[in-house]
């Protein structure tokens, strides 16, 4: 007879691993299975409970007595080999083995907390001593990060280290904590090699957010930056640089991520508003401070050549490209400024949002052709569902005055809203100086992101105007003067 007995349920894989003893095409020749029947749910439903309550118990199912490991078989498996896998779980081929002995075995595997499951089936020969056949079904965890090491040394040094160290290496591994630790443990170890009390931490990092890492740092808090120093600039003077770097850097806590994330977002800038557009840090060096307890960081810079703008393209809905062309401030084969390039970019968001398009966004790729010399630009252009004007909510004003307001109002109920026009109607209510005692009027709206409709509210508060009270300051420094006396 043939034997199959599961652990979990299992789920399709896309790579099978297998270590046999024999050909896999005799397998199946040699093999018989007891299945366990499924009774199907309506024989229950036509028994009554008497009934049932009086059945006989069934059988407890046998498992088969110890045998002889026959064949390993994995599937499920993509990030770890097969062979990896079978060393891991403690099996090998000849060994005597039982059902509990590969329930440990499959135990020992979901315990790297690797996997999201591991299960197993196995299959047994009629003829005793019983032969067995296991296939482990791992369905692995698909959320994995790289490793990222700062302040312990040579990183490739520690990667070569790990992966003589530990089972089942991978650069990319999963955030859980068994995991953690056992690469932590691993880590420590290693510079424990050269300074014996370091202690290592080891924790999910978003010092970059599109970008998450698992992070391996001294177990102590990181040095602050206190000073920068820069070296080899031309195009671009110290000063500019200095004060674009400082307001970022100073008293951050130092890290690789964070200091490679200042230099691309302060220094960048400043060189690409002047074309140039592929300045690079060859250098980077951190010493500690003689005057305090921060460090300072030495960047010299390269400036590299000026880049001119290349082609233009606009991807997405929304925008009239002939009307944005004719707009652009920039032209093809002119200097590179990064300025020029977003400035452009927050006006064309203005004019879809005048339009009624109060969702839109806009952003900007670059593509550097280093063989031109040239900076192309790709806008990103995302419209959103267009809002209507819907109603006006008038406050402040008497049951006479409202009426006039809400017949002035040129908006009508259904057309598109431009949100620059509630304050551009105040200020020609102010000019015409339809209200002699206006303190102050001012606007805002809610927009309904469900019916993309807009209610406008008006503010209107009574009091002296500001022209009345700048006229009043001018008839009292007049009095002060001496011929008034």
């Amino acid at each position: 007879m043939r034997i199959l007995a599961r652990s979990a349920l299992s789920t399709n894989s896309r790579k099978t691993g297998t270590v046999s003893g024999s050909p896999p095409e005799d397998r199946e020749s040699s093999y018989a299975v007891w299945r366990l029947a499924t009774v199907p749910f309506a024989l229950f439903v036509s028994f009554s409970l008497t009934l049932l309550a009086q059945a006989p118990a069934a059988p407890k199912k046998r498992e088969p007595p110890p045998g002889l490991l026959k064949a390993i078989h994995v599937t499920g498996n993509t990030t770890y080999s097969a062979e990896a896998i079978i060393a891991s779980s403690g099996l090998k081929l000849g060994q005597r083995v039982s059902p509990a002995l590969i329930e440990q075995a499959r135990k020992k595997l979901q315990d790297f907390e690797l996997f999201n499951s591991v299960a197993f089936e196995y299959r047994t020969t009629p003829i005793p001593p019983p032969q067995y056949d296991v296939t482990f079904q791992i369905v692995e965890n698909q959320q994995l990060f790289p490793m990222r090491f700062e302040r312990l040394g040579d990183p490739e040094a520690i990667r070569s280290y790990l992966k003589d160290h530990i089972e089942l290496y991978a650069d990319r591994i999963p955030g859980t904590d068994g995991s953690l630790q056992r690469y932590r443990a691993a880590v420590e170890a290693f510079v424990a090699q050269t300074t014996p009390n370091t202690k290592v931490r080891a924790a999910i990092s978003n010092d970059d957010p599109k970008d998450l890492t698992v992070l391996f740092t001294p177990n102590i808090p990181p040095p602050t930056i206190s000073q920068v120093e820069i070296s080899g600039n031309e195009a671009v003077d110290s000063g500019s640089i200095l004060r674009a770097v400082n307001e970022v850097a100073i008293g951050v806590p130092l890290s690789e991520m964070r200091l490679k994330m200042i230099l691309d977002g302060a220094i960048r800038p400043v060189y690409a508003a002047k074309g140039y557009a592929a300045v690079s840090f060859p250098k980077v060096e951190v010493e500690p401070s003689k005057t305090n307890a921060g460090v300072v960081v030495k960047v010299q810079i390269k400036d590299g050549p000026i880049f001119k703008f290349g082609n233009v393209r606009f991807v997405g809905k929304g925008l009239e490209e002939d009307e944005v062309r004719s707009a652009i401030t920039f032209k093809p084969g002119q200097t590179f400024n990064s300025d020029q390039m977003d400035n452009f970019r927050l006006e064309l968001m203005q004019r879809m949002k005048r339009r009624g398009l109060l969702d839109a966004n806009i952003t900007n790729e670059t593509q550097v052709d280093d063989s031109k010399k040239a900076v192309n630009v790709i806008y990103h252009v995302m419209a959103g569902e267009p809002y209507t004007f819907g109603k006006l909510d008038i406050q402040g004003l008497d049951a006479l005055s409202q009426p006039a307001i809400e017949k002035l109002w040129g908006e009508k109920p259904g057309h598109a809203f431009n949100p620059d026009y509630p304050e551009f109607f105040l200020k020609k209510i102010q000019e015409q100086g339809l209200f002699d005692n206006l303190a102050d009027a001012h606007s805002d709206y809610t927009a309904d992101p469900t019916a993309h409709t807009v209610i406008v509210h008006l503010y209107f508060k009574g009091g002296k105007s500001k022209a009345d009270k700048e006229r009043e300051k001018k008839e009292e420094e007049l009095k002060r003067q001496p011929y008034f006396r």
